[in-house]
């Protein structure tokens, strides 16, 4: 059997102007691979060869710092037998080049879950500095447990491939910036606009610049505009071609700034127009609301390209079910004499730490206090939450190793809040649906609740909705900084259960095996402070604050209900490691952004 360093070469996976991918294992820890063997540039004299090695250590390293659900993650780099090689997460499916080798265009839905997956894997890698430069459909990977996964990180500039010194390319010239194709200074939006050239071939079967020779090619990047999308398809929205026309703009200064923009105007462009939300409502945004069009006759039924874009049991139709409960009023039926669970039977472990709902009442009743952590049954869902006292947190990196949006630490007084004990469930998302429907909003819709899956979070919910949800169970998403106080207490610790890391304690990439999120207070011996559970790994959680810098000021606008952007999700996700699980990390998303990471929880003041 054939080595390179420990890893040993199983099969040949595939091979491109950029290397040869391989299956490996790593038998240090008995794990499956990808390695890539590197192409070099020909001709390179020793010094010439020495820079290269430099860089490519300098780029890979870089580029292994990036933990993002979409993004492949790097594990190792290496050098032997005057080889290089990166050592990468195997991704289980198929590249996006293949199936449209055999399926194209794809359906509007699918274009969708793609578009807004890469921009997100893209968006933060600009933020930490890096730019791909080999954006195509190759390089965008779709696993079997549907999840969008961008590759190749990075490599073009290891490899020298994003030149065209002496009249050579190397790799796709199709999807390359006219500023890349010219060998200028390259930022974000030349990533933009090879995402632009993916999402036209993907909506129109045909690449935005095609030619037989590379010069032809060259020349339609720099001097002509693609064939307008809708004449491939006059079905397409209007507003789908006027989005890409901005991803594709010659002038940089002319296209989108951030990835996330494209994905945002990409869902305004495929739901629809955006309608008002009720003023009364202190956590809601104006949001796009799906449009219904019309079936086509004779149409068949649409699949997805990969099948658990479906995670949790639930259908990404779901969406216009409950915005249509978010934007009507109705009246909220009678509660159940028995109310449901709230969470996962909590084992032995955590029982001494669980006060009795009764007990917790006749305390509050007796003394006319709460004490932290109290738990009652609250809301039309009438799941657990607990109660967090009123008080003063440092909020942010306080341990010196966090990111630069994570700073300044600085000081956070809060009034008393109730926060839901643990995620919202499937089950509990199931009793919203059903009120939509019993109320009549929601007729011809689907929602299907996965067998033995009620009891895990609900995921793929965009911001918008979870919003919806907790106004219809008479509360609200927490601000970010309740979210990090319930979360961490008052003493600044790193985890919510303490400043040192247990695998025991959260749901993570580490203890996850072959499966995802796990049912909901699965690790009570990982609850917070205050009692609250799964607020770290497990799944992000929305929460209503837009993404702005620090320091968190609740007035300066960051929770403004007319502004619609970018907000915060907290908590890390199964998929990640404990440095990503820290109570005081950040990240964002458009509100109509969705994922199979991503649920929440409910708050009430």
């Amino acid at each position: 059997m054939e080595h390179l360093g420990r890893y040993e070469l199983l099969e040949e996976l595939g091979r491109g102007a950029m290397g040869v991918v391989y299956k490996a294992r790593d038998p240090q820890i008995d794990r499956l691979v990808a390695l890539k063997v590197l192409a070099t540039a020909p001709g390179l004299d020793p010094g010439e060869a020495q820079q290269h090695r430099e860089r490519f250590q300098r780029e890979a390293r870089a580029a292994g710092r990036l933990a993002h659900p979409n993004i492949v993650t790097i594990h190792d780099v290496g050098e032997d037998q005057g080889r290089i090689f990166l050592v990468m997460e195997l991704v289980q499916g198929h590249a996006l080049d293949r199936i449209l080798r055999t399926r194209r265009p794809l359906p509007l839905d699918e274009v969708l879950a793609i578009g807004e997956q890469v921009a997100s894997a893209l968006d933060y890698a600009h933020r930490h500095g890096i730019i791909h430069r080999d954006v195509k459909p190759a390089n965008i990977l779709l696993s079997a447990e549907g999840r969008v996964k961008v590759t190749d990180f990075g490599i073009a500039r290891i490899t020298g491939a994003d030149t065209t010194q002496a009249g050579q390319t190397f790799g796709t010239p199709s999807y390359m910036s006219p500023e890349q194709v010219q060998g200028l200074t390259l930022d974000g939006r030349s990533d933009i606009f090879s995402l632009g050239a993916v999402l036209y071939e993907v909506l129109s079967g045909e690449r935005a610049f095609q030619g037989e020779t590379l010069s032809t090619i060259i020349y339609r990047i720099l001097h002509e505009e693609p064939i307008p999308l809708r004449r491939h398809n006059p079905t397409l929205p209007a507003a789908l071609e006027t989005c890409l026309q901005k991803a594709l703009a010659k002038d940089p200064a002319a296209r989108y700034a951030l990835a996330t923009e494209v994905a945002r105007d990409l869902r305004m462009a495929v739901e629809g127009p955006a309608v008002s939300v009720p003023a009364d409502v202190p956590t809601q945004t104006t949001v796009p609301l799906p449009a219904r069009r019309p079936s086509r006759p004779g149409a068949r039924p649409r699949r997805f390209l990969w099948p658990t874009m479906v995670a949790g049991g639930m259908a990404l139709a779901v969406a216009a079910v409950l915005l249509a409960v978010w934007g009507r009023a109705f009246r909220i039926p009678e509660r159940p004499t028995t109310p449901p669970s709230s969470q996962a039977p909590i084992t032995e472990a955590g029982k001494a730490r669980t006060i009795p709902d009764e007990a917790v009442r006749r305390k509050t009743s007796a003394e006319g206090v709460r004490p932290p952590g109290a738990i009652q049954r609250r809301g039309a869902d009438e799941v657990e939450m607990v109660y967090v006292p009123a008080g003063t947190f440092a909020m942010g990196d306080t341990h010196g190793d966090g990111e630069d949006d994570e700073r300044p630490a600085h000081p956070v007084t809060l009034s008393a809040f109730w926060l839901d004990r643990a995620e919202v469930t499937n089950a509990q998302f199931a009793r919203f649906v059903k009120v939509a429907r019993d109320s009549g909003l929601a007729r011809g819709d689907r929602w299907v609740l996965e067998a033995g899956k009620d009891q895990y979070p609900v995921v793929n919910i965009p911001w918008r909705v979870a919003v919806a949800y907790c106004r219809w169970a008479g509360k609200r998403l927490p601000t970010e900084a309740e979210w990090e106080y319930a979360a961490r207490g008052t003493d600044g610790r790193k985890y919510p259960w303490g400043d040192a890391w247990d695998d025991r304690r959260a749901r993570f990439d580490g203890n996850r095996g072959s499966q995802g999120a796990a049912p909901v207070g699965s690790y009570p011996t990982g609850g917070s402070p205050f009692g609250a559970l799964d607020m770290a790994g497990n799944v992000w959680e929305w929460v209503s604050t837009l993404y702005r810098p620090y320091p968190y000021v609740s007035r300066d606008g960051r929770e403004s209900a007319s502004t619609q952007d970018r907000h915060v999700f907290r908590g890390g996700s199964w998929d990640l490691y404990p440095w990503d699980l820290r109570a005081s990390n950040r990240e964002f998303g458009e509100p109509g952004y969705r994922s199979v990471y991503i649920g929440f929880r409910c708050a009430r003041s």
